[in-house]
């Protein structure tokens, strides 16, 4: 199993808070046969001095102007093809991996030889609680393929940039990540990869996902984002299972964070283009709701994430 050699790949652009706990939980892997390459995006606070007092062979550290998360883990995507990676692993510098991770996705392309992305479960940190996922449409907890991969992923996503790992021969059929687009560019690409690619899933929870961490992406205005309206895969609908409910949902979720700025223009754009029996009655009813409305709400701030519908936006 060792004989899998991985590239596991950290974006970083101001975390000196958290990415030492990210790297840590790299070199902390039972498995041992990959390299960290940590991408430094321009930042501006302590991060990179920081990482650069860490001392492991296995890390990489290279340093570019500030060109966003989608360019950073392309580079970082090239870095694997260039070097002969059979793999890339990602993790976000937010977010930290148990022991067993990386030995987790190796056993599950050795299990599973036709799978060419791979991914484990993992729970969601949001300020001292730590959450459990939920699944749709599976029938048991056992390690498996996915034959209708967007089926799964209505309540949660079963990929995120921390707990996936796809093989380098498989980038070519995907293709890189927008680097049009500052948020959902994560999702953009999940489209892709489950459209194209074979993919294994275990249950075993191997990663903590901190939705609570400083300077997320996701805490940006939404006039300051450059978001997907996914209207290029609407003639990959009829081919794949599930695949309009996942859309739709991920319009959802960006119509009601328009809602809630008061961006009714844009809220409009995204609710145009949902087939409404996508959306439960509560859902439809939310995107209804003027921004008082939804800010009078208790969890506000919460409101994708309990509904299960904040697909892990792009970081």
């Amino acid at each position: 199993m060792l004989t899998i050699k991985i590239l596991v790949h950290i974006p970083l652009y101001n975390k000196a808070a958290t990415v030492l706990q990210a790297i840590n939980s790299v070199l902390s892997q039972e498995y041992t046969n990959f390299d960290l390459l940590i991408i430094n995006d321009g930042s501006t606070d302590q991060s990179l001095e920081l990482v650069e007092h860490m001392e492991s062979d296995r890390v990489l550290i290279r340093s570019q102007e500030n060109q966003g998360v989608s360019t950073t883990r392309n580079n970082a995507l090239q870095f694997a093809r260039e070097n002969n990676y059979d793999s890339i692993a990602f993790l976000d510098a937010d977010d930290y991996w148990r022991p067993d991770h990386l030995s987790l996705l190796a056993l599950l392309f050795t299990k599973f030889p036709a799978a060419q992305a791979v991914a484990s479960n993992y729970k969601l940190k949001r300020s001292n609680n730590i959450l459990e996922t939920k699944w749709s449409h599976f029938e048991n907890e056992n390690e498996q393929l996915l034959e209708h991969f967007f089926e799964h992923n209505f309540l949660n996503s079963i990929f995120t940039c921390s707990t996936l790992m796809i093989k380098t021969e498989a980038i070519e059929k995907v293709g890189l990540f927008n680097k049009r687009l500052t948020h959902f560019e994560d999702i953009d690409w999940f489209v892709r990869i489950g459209m194209n690619l074979n993919v294994a899933f275990s249950f075993q929870v191997t990663a903590i996902i901190d939705e609570s961490a400083e300077n997320r992406s996701d805490q940006t205005d939404m006039k300051n984002r450059a978001l997907p309206d996914f209207s290029s895969y609407e003639d990959e609908i009829k081919k794949h299972k599930g695949l309009e409910k996942y859309l739709d949902l991920n319009r959802f979720s960006i119509a009601l964070a328009y809602r809630m700025e008061n961006d009714i223009r844009n809220a409009t754009l995204y609710q145009q283009k949902i087939n409404l029996k996508n959306l439960s009655t509560k859902q439809q009813k939310l995107l209804l709701m003027s921004r008082l409305q939804l800010k009078s709400l208790k969890r506000t701030q919460k409101i994708l994430g309990n509904l299960g519908l904040h697909l892990r936006a792009g970081d």
